[in-house]
């Protein structure tokens, strides 16, 4: 059977808050504190068992800093295609983020967590020149991994010419558009498209997209970390 593993305080809190399955939650013998023991409540609510184990066991299994807890999930639904239906979002009037060929998983992790925290209904990754999702991923998301759909796509362009005809907008973002970023706000339901740091949106990516605005800047730094910027547009689209 497969299982995955997270690990930190607020990460495997978050799981828990919505497990299905089996799983295991191991906690180091020298941690102690309110959320441990809320941890413990948590896991023994739902009937999963608790172990207290020495901190070797988390050099072995952990990968990320992982405060002393982890979860060992042997069986969780994957969020795949069959879960993640564009007309169902487009017809929420839904926000999609989808990241073109960002490869740092903390930059990754963290517009996972803008996305959920904003209302947004899904982020996109590509297969290719994209981290799998990881521990560090997960952590970094604060956990919102265990809220919301992560959908890889073997080829974006294709998957936005898909939401372009199941009736969602396509937005992207450069420094080099003149489009005001307060003119977006009715264009939903939507994709929006962000780049990587270095190079931003791939020609064939903009080429797909139906708007391009800018992120206006006041001050001397030409551009924002992608989930800054994430979250600036976000805010925009899905403010009331």
């Amino acid at each position: 059977m497969d299982s995955q593993i997270v690990a930190g305080r607020k990460v495997v809190l978050e799981y828990l808050s919505t497990l299905q399955g089996d799983a295991t939650v191991y906690i180091s013998e020298t941690a102690h504190g309110k959320i441990i023991d809320i941890i413990i409540a948590e896991a023994h609510s739902k009937g999963i068992p608790v172990h207290r184990v020495q901190k070797s066991w988390f050099v072995l299994h952990c990968d990320t800093n992982h405060q002393g807890v982890a979860l060992v999930i042997n069986y969780r639904p994957n969020k795949d295609e069959k879960q993640f239906d564009l007309n169902t979002i487009a017809k929420s009037c839904g926000v999609i983020v989808a990241c073109d060929e960002i490869t740092d998983p903390h930059n990754i992790g963290s517009i996972i967590r803008t996305t959920e925290a904003l209302g947004g209904s899904a982020v996109v990754l590509t297969r290719a020149h994209a981290p799998q999702i990881t521990q560090t991923i997960i952590k970094a998301s604060a956990g919102a991994t265990a809220h919301i759909p992560i959908h890889q796509v073997p080829n974006l362009a294709r998957f936005l010419d898909q939401a372009k005809q199941a009736g969602l907008w396509v937005i992207g973002t450069s420094h080099k558009s003149t489009v005001s970023l307060s003119s977006i706000a009715t264009y939903k339901p939507a994709v929006l498209v962000i780049g990587s740091e270095g190079s931003g949106m791939r020609h064939l990516t903009q080429s797909q997209c139906d708007v391009i605005v800018r992120i206006p800047l006041k001050g001397k730094v030409s551009s924002l970390n992608a989930s800054v910027a994430c979250g600036i547009v976000l805010w925009e689209l899905l403010k009331e």
